[in-house]
């Protein structure tokens, strides 16, 4: 139960951090970069890291990495429903309990 809260803790930390770093006066663009193919890692390395630099040690089920895409994509990421699911996919297979 304590690794579970502690993990929790982290992922709602990531999350906070994530949130704070795209609400901070960070210029958004209005069209989604194009992509030619839906590889996760570039996805996550283009439409995610102009606002926040990769997750170190942040670690989710695809629920919980669901969760947060929804929240970034919410705040401006440019990510639709395809790309949405590529990256959640690529971050709980990289990035997973």
């Amino acid at each position: 139960m304590k690794v579970r809260t502690i993990a929790l803790l982290t992922i709602i930390l990531t999350v906070i951090f994530l949130v704070t770093a795209c609400s901070s006066g960070a210029a958004t663009s209005t069209t989604a970069p194009a992509s030619t193919t839906l590889d996760g890692a570039t996805l996550v390395q283009e439409r995610c890291t102009s606002c926040h630099g990769l997750p170190t040690n942040a670690r989710g089920t695809a629920d919980q990495w669901k969760t947060v895409v929804q929240m970034m994509v919410a705040r401006g990421a440019q990510l639709n429903t395809a790309e949405q699911k590529v990256v959640i996919d690529y971050l709980a297979a990289n990035y997973g309990k």
